[in-house]
């Protein structure tokens, strides 16, 4: 007989809750025998509630509507489009990130309006009124600031997910979710977009009317815009925020990285590659630094809190391992490139975030070997995930906003 989980974490709010994200199945099996076996327990009766309630259909208890997510696509969409009366490069290049992810903060405003709306609503405010402050000149100062201004953004889309519950480890492995099941569901979204673009055109072009400008420039704008609107909603709204695409195809890709990985770890051995005089084999490292975190972290935001997975486990550990045994020589590279030629706003950026995501990375694999030694929690090991975080979102703000006053907007 299956041990009754419930029953084991039943004063352990934290276990619970990993239970339900992860065991729905089982979890609602349980709650039936557990509350039978202990009727008096609150605990127990808050989380009947709380399933009487997902059981009501999404579009009764939530406050977004098919309309709501037309009208905010069609608005941003319009934002967008303005481009067309001011200088595009500026524009395009400032506002639009500015634009599709504010569309998003608004959308989660009607979907959980009881969360509180000024620091959002405040944040946004200063992120725009920083592009707008930004003299309109080609540096690498200002060219870091853009790059990194997404991710003050996603920060501030993050508290209008979380609204009240910011510091809960729950609520921040749920935004986590969030953005990886809509990165998937955009991403498909534009893949039957591309498709009715390539037959829309083709037909029109048999009876010879030639639209194709025209198509692209409205109605290619606006889908691309809307994509991760209606990507949002059907995770949000459709699928009940169920979804677990992201973690499903990070644990497929874990060991092919794996391989791919320890294979390249040989050949730069084999070749003598050397990251000191090379520019491209540094940006790809970070590329490589971030494609593993996003992996394992979706890995391990799938995990339940009483999940028997040695061998995903292991690969997802040695997987870690490699990967930060090749950033240990590429950031030797890049230390020796500040010595020999000096400090510079792309320098600074790439060294960070190198350092930010190495002390990430070993942060994991530390919990993740303990983990597997049964010293550390289920719990522990997501909670490195989400307490790390802020300071992600810390970096972000001193890149946008100190790093061009530290370097005089050069």
């Amino acid at each position: 007989m299956q041990t009754n989980e419930i029953i084991q974490a039943i004063n352990n709010p934290q276990t619970l809750e990993n239970l339900y994200q992860t065991k729905q199945t089982e979890f609602l099996t349980w709650l039936v025998e557990a509350t039978e076996k202990y009727p008096e327990s609150e605990t127990l009766r808050v989380w009947n509630a709380r399933i009487a309630f997902s059981n009501i259909p999404a579009s009764d208890k939530s406050g977004i509507q098919p309309f709501h997510v037309f009208l905010i696509s069609i608005i941003a969409g319009t934002l967008v489009r303005l481009h067309t009366f001011i200088d595009t490069g500026w524009y395009q290049s400032r506002f639009v990130p500015v634009i599709v992810i504010g569309a998003l903060m608004t959308y989660f405003s009607f979907s959980e309006s009881r969360h509180s709306k000024i620091i959002p609503l405040s944040g946004m405010l200063i992120c725009v009124t920083v592009l707008l402050l930004l003299p309109d000149v080609t540096s690498a100062s200002i060219t870091m600031s853009l790059i990194h201004m997404p991710l003050v953004l996603l920060s501030l889309l993050a508290l209008t997910f979380m609204g009240n519950e910011w510091k809960s480890d729950s609520s921040r492995i749920l935004f986590v979710r969030y953005l990886g099941e809509t990165l998937i569901y955009t991403a498909i979204i534009l893949l039957g977009g591309i498709v009715l673009t390539f037959l829309t055109l083709a037909l029109f072009s048999l009876i010879h009317i030639d639209m194709i400008d025209w198509y692209l420039n409205n109605v290619v704008v606006f889908g691309l815009v809307a994509s991760p609107i209606v990507a949002t909603y059907l995770y949000d709204v459709a699928l009940g925020r169920e979804s677990r695409l992201a973690t499903i195809i990070a644990n497929i890709f874990s060991p092919l990285f794996l391989v791919t990985v320890c294979v390249y770890l040989l050949a730069i051995i084999a070749q003598g590659k050397s990251p000191y005089a090379d520019r491209d084999f540094l940006i790809t490292i970070n590329g490589l630094l971030l494609v593993v975190l996003a992996i394992t972290i979706y890995s391990l935001s799938g995990k339940g809190s009483m999940s028997n997975r040695p061998l995903m486990d292991t690969i997802n550990i040695c997987l870690v391992a490699v990967t930060l045994v090749i950033n240990v020589y590429a950031l030797s590279a890049i230390l020796f490139r500040l010595a020999e030629y000096g400090i510079s706003p792309n320098r600074v950026s790439v060294t960070g975030a190198n350092i930010l995501i190495f002390g990430h990375l070993i942060l994991i694999l530390k919990n993740y070997i303990e983990h597997i030694r049964h010293r550390c929690s289920s719990e522990r090991l997501l909670n490195t995930v989400t307490k790390y975080l802020p300071f992600y979102t810390g970096w972000s703000v001193l890149m946008v906003i100190g790093l061009p006053l530290a370097f005089g907007f050069k």
